[in-house]
């Protein structure tokens, strides 16, 4: 995987609104007051790249970061960050998929 550059990464805030570059990761606190459910939807839709992906409670939410552990933002990452955007603008845990039955 590739490591984006600070343009592509740049480029890629301008559809991720509520995201920011930090500390070689992608950040966003996504706010809820049930944090262990945001991290339960945010588990659910990014479960296949779970090691790009942590979270940390934070008094007003949950802080979460995305990037490829040992190299920083890929495209991989970015794509992960719009997945878990639409989680949260879709309500978080109430957004999460339903077992199946």
């Amino acid at each position: 995987m590739r490591v984006l550059s600070e343009e592509e990464i740049s480029t890629a805030l301008v559809s991720l609104a509520h995201w920011e570059h930090r500390a070689g990761s992608l950040a966003r606190l996504a706010p809820t007051g049930d944090p262990e459910g945001m991290r339960a939807a945010v588990t659910g839709v990014t479960a296949d790249e779970s090691d790009h992906v942590a979270t940390q409670a934070a008094p007003e939410g949950l802080v979460v970061r995305v990037a490829t552990p040992g190299a920083g933002v890929t495209e991989t990452d970015v794509e992960l960050a719009a997945r878990i955007e639409q989680t949260i603008e879709m309500g978080g845990s109430d957004a999460r998929p339903r077992p199946p039955r």
